[in-house]
């Protein structure tokens, strides 16, 4: 699949709109900009349509696109089964939800419903955390009130 950077699809804009009804072929250029970053992370679109739909329906990717903001470098992790773009926008999340993950509690751990893999252990409560392999790195903190935080460690 031919990668396209966002100048590039800003080029195709305007060469395919010519001007004239920018808006359906900034939406039209959403749409392919969407496939083009699922297939660069190994997500096919699905071959039927009501999949299809589904799949545009509930993507935060395409939603984000179409709002004007640009995809980040890599997928955010995800919380309670969302993209989870605050976090990594803003670097930091208060309240969040922490359980250990049951079948590998000493490397795993479960926020806001996502798996992450615990890198450092500084105690029960203050740890180092990333939601993938290579991605950043945020500090696990729970405060004295019992609430858990989460922040871009700097390490």
């Amino acid at each position: 699949m031919l990668e396209r950077t966002a100048d590039d699809w800003r080029e195709w804009l305007n060469e395919f709109s010519q001007g004239n009804q920018t808006e359906a072929w900034r939406g039209i250029m959403c749409f392919l900009r969407w496939i083009q970053i699922r297939a660069q992370n190994g997500h096919a679109i699905p071959n039927f349509l009501p999949g299809l739909e589904g799949d545009l329906y509930h993507s935060e990717l395409l939603r984000r696109l179409l709002a004007g903001s640009e995809p980040l470098p890599a997928p955010p992790p995800e919380s309670f089964g969302r993209a989870w773009y605050e976090l990594i926008e803003t670097g930091h999340a208060e309240g969040v939800e922490v359980k250990p993950w049951e079948w590998a509690p000493d490397v795993k751990i479960s926020i806001n419903q996502g798996i992450w893999t615990i890198m450092e252990k500084r105690s029960d409560g203050d740890m180092l955390v990333t939601f993938r392999q290579g991605g950043e790195v945020f500090r696990l903190h729970c405060e004295a009130d019992g609430r858990w935080r989460l922040r871009k460690a700097t390490c």
